[in-house]
């Protein structure tokens, strides 16, 4: 009897596994949306809308891969909560996470290249001096054009009206778009410390 009730339990969770996972996934993105709409950008707005998609599909792909699909959670559970940083962090992994078919991998990378143009457009947006860059990367970034993205990227990193939270969040950009940047900018400043620079 007791075998029989621990595979009836097995088989309920099991069956009723994927329709919680999609009612968190649903509760999460309403409230995402909601968040991003009451910010008043009707630009990050719509990067939301587009990113909300881009995890609806690539949740779809997933199946029964629960342990993905929390992962997507937690870019939204983060983006929601105001830890811009640590999104991008989890955005960044999911297309490591697992074995994926080319086009999972896509649109894994979709995800994590909307999700940082959503980050820069909340967090850069208002910077002084920075609106054309700013612009130039959350295009670049939506349209998957990621070369384009790295001078602009440049230009607002090294914007001297950046908060010490923005200096974190182009740092993670940077690690993610031009990892060679951080290197070179490094570089930069050992030749001016040398004498006669």
């Amino acid at each position: 009897m007791k075998k029989l009730f621990a595979v009836i339990t097995v088989a309920i969770v099991c069956h009723l596994s994927p329709n919680v996972y999609a009612q968190a996934d649903a509760s999460l993105i309403t409230q995402f949306l909601d968040q991003s709409k009451a910010a008043g950008d009707s630009q990050l707005a719509g990067i939301a809308t587009e990113l909300t998609d881009k995890i609806k599909t690539f949740g779809a792909s997933l199946a029964g891969n629960a342990a993905v699909k929390e992962k997507l959670d937690d870019v939204l559970k983060s983006l929601t909560g105001g830890e811009d940083s640590a999104a991008l962090t989890s955005a960044f992994k999911l297309a490591t996470a697992a074995k994926f078919t080319p086009e999972q991998t896509d649109l894994a990378r979709q995800v994590g290249n909307v999700a940082s143009a959503y980050v820069v457009q909340k967090n850069f947006a208002s910077l002084a001096g920075a609106q054309g860059d700013v612009a130039t990367v959350v295009s670049s970034l939506r349209a998957g054009n990621l070369t384009s993205a790295i001078a602009p990227l440049k230009n607002i990193a090294s914007n001297n009206h950046l908060t010490d939270g923005q200096k974190q969040l182009v740092s993670v950009l940077t690690d993610k778009y031009a990892p060679g940047l951080k290197k070179a900018a490094g570089a930069l400043d050992g030749i001016k410390k040398l004498p006669g620079f």
